[in-house]
């Protein structure tokens, strides 16, 4: 818990320091979410969570995302196969490290398309990474989109396996984050 608050103090400190037109945007649950999809010799798989809580500082008069921080719990994510996602939970020890974050205060863009630094904890490490995403707005809505790969041997996490084989090391992560302006 003591951590949550740690990484969502940076957001209050960003809107405190320059003014009224800078705001905190948490995304919509119903329609936002981040999916992971990983490979074996013998399937492929996806797996969702729409319990995620993102937030945004977004600036109004330069309609730019100044920061963003977001938190998964690992319970969270659903592949349709409860086997499956008891044995994502065993090996990616969710009682010891519930949740995947996700930190960044910088954020470039050039034609819709934003480039974010920041950290990502997962498995009790963090580490530095670039996210590629797109910005769509419509209306009173924001929509952010993208994907990016996850090695869970740089975080400490022995893929998991089935009947003697492991699957692939790397994860593709998808997230969609709608936001109401």
């Amino acid at each position: 818990m003591k951590k949550t608050f740690i990484f969502f103090g940076f957001l209050l400190l960003s809107l405190l320091s320059n003014g009224q037109e800078k705001k905190k945007i948490e995304a919509d649950k119903k329609v936002s979410y981040v999916q992971y999809a990983m490979k074996h010799p013998m399937h492929d798989w996806d797996a969702k969570s729409t319990a995620n809580k993102c937030i945004i500082v977004y600036n109004d008069k330069t309609s730019a995302i100044e920061a963003v921080a977001v938190i998964v719990p690992v319970k969270s994510f659903d592949s349709g196969n409860s086997n499956r996602d008891s044995h994502a939970l065993e090996s990616l020890e969710a009682l010891k490290f519930p949740n995947v974050s996700f930190s960044a205060n910088n954020i470039q863009e050039t034609n819709n398309q934003l480039t974010i630094k920041g950290n990502l904890t997962f498995h009790g490490v963090t580490k530095p990474i670039e996210v590629k995403a797109k910005k769509t707005a419509t209306g009173n809505n924001l929509k952010i989109e993208g994907k990016f790969d996850v090695n869970m041997k740089d975080y400490g996490v022995e893929p998991p396996g089935l009947m003697g084989v492991r699957a692939d090391e790397k994860i593709s992560l998808t997230f969609n984050m709608v936001f109401n302006l």
